[in-house]
């Protein structure tokens, strides 16, 4: 060999191992992708829970391809009971011949009957967000049910049935659902120790799940202490500014009467500092079409449109205060983001009562909360502003 190659042999050494390619790297016909989990309780042994993991794998021949359609199930489920999560994914590896991938995993889904454990849900989503490769992204939701039934749902126009479940939250259109929560979402209102609410689903047919409403997660005892559907649902919505679409029905001079929600907001007051007697007024302001009447006032002319606005506006002051009598008085929890207004805007305040904020003294349940509507009926042509103060 030529001496003049000897310097620079150490460097072709290192180009040839590091410029070999990915030498450790996994094909993607080698992986398994896992695309939801569902995780229920499956039985109470002498005072320590067993959890039954279920696991939603891809199967991607039966996915096929746009010029050739797969054939088969484009998934398969693999249940598993044990003590914790970890150990419990790791024996489900053992019936998978292929490595697992959880850089995908869309959704996880916990049971109703879990969640009203104490302390359970926030140790089971610790595991996810402690795992290396977990995104934080990854959606969140109770089953009024069993977990597991959700993913053995077979819809008709989707193939696997996670991606079933996410449409269905990210393209709901009511008011009483809420937007889709992530878990990365939890984990903050578990580090700062706030209640906090979960989409709930539920399994109406084998190949059809339905949005039944909110769960409500507390602060103390850290469990799921209730559910909001129907009235509930919709005025928690309204005083949270999340009623951005979905319709309220009510009647309008003896006739029922149809408002679609085009756009709404919420403004939170403080109106003293007393921490004994807190005193907040909440504005609503919202806008809305009619879309169905049954009646035959004409509201196209306007000194009629006026019935129908003074209509929907009592209603929605309605809803509203039957979810605030729900969430103060009855379970003394609150979702309805009063803590998140105080945070943010009397940070001083906060810091002397959050430790007994919705829990222990339960400044909350003491305050007095105020509704006031304010709504924008739009229709062809025209479009006319109304006021509804509260009492």
């Amino acid at each position: 060999m030529d001496n003049k190659m000897l310097p620079i042999m150490p460097l072709l050494i290192f180009f040839l191992v590091t410029l070999s390619g990915c030498w450790d790297e996994v094909q993607i016909e080698e992986r398994a992708f896992l695309s939801a989990v569902a995780i229920d309780l499956a039985e109470d042994d002498g005072g320590k829970a067993i959890l039954e993991l279920t696991e939603q794998i891809i199967v991607p021949a039966g996915l096929g391809t746009i010029t050739e359609p797969g054939g088969g199930k484009a998934y398969r489920n693999i249940s598993r009971t044990g003590e914790g999560i970890f150990e419990t994914n790791r024996d489900i590896s053992r019936q998978e011949n292929r490595k697992m991938d959880v850089e995908h995993l869309d959704l996880v889904i916990i049971s109703k009957e879990l969640a009203e454990q104490e302390d359970m849900l926030a140790n089971v989503l610790d595991v996810f967000v402690r795992q290396e490769y977990m995104r934080r992204g990854i959606f969140i939701v109770v089953a009024d049910n069993k977990a597991k039934t959700l993913l053995n749902v077979e819809p008709e126009h989707v193939k696997i049935p996670a991606e079933y479940i996410t449409e269905i939250m990210e393209n709901a259109e009511s008011v009483a659902t809420m937007k889709p929560i992530q878990i990365g979402d939890v984990q903050e209102k578990l580090l700062i120790n706030r209640s906090f609410t979960v989409p709930l689903l539920t399994e109406v047919a084998d190949n059809s799940i339905y949005y039944q409403g909110i769960a409500v997660i507390a602060e103390k005892p850290n469990k799921l202490v209730d559910t909001l559907t129907g009235a509930d649902a919709k005025g928690r919505q309204f005083i949270t500014g999340g009623a951005q679409d979905g319709s309220v029905t009510t009647e309008v001079e003896g006739e029922q009467a149809t408002f679609e929600i085009t756009g709404s907001s919420s403004d939170y007051k403080l109106l003293n500092r007393d921490k004994n007697a807190l005193e907040f007024q909440v504005d609503i302001s919202l806008t809305a079409a009619i879309r169905e009447y049954f009646g035959t006032v004409d509201f196209y002319k306007e000194e009629n449109l006026k019935i129908f606005e003074q209509a929907f506006e009592k209603e929605v002051k309605k809803l509203s205060e039957i979810a605030v009598r729900k969430m103060k008085d009855e379970l003394q929890v609150d979702v309805l983001d009063f803590d998140k207004y105080l945070r943010i805007h009397h940070n001083k305040l906060w810091n002397e009562i959050k430790q007994d904020w919705d829990h222990g003294e339960n400044y909350f349940s003491e305050s007095k909360i105020t509704i006031n509507v304010k709504g924008t009926i739009t229709q062809p042509g025209t479009s006319v502003r109304v006021n509804s103060r509260g009492d």
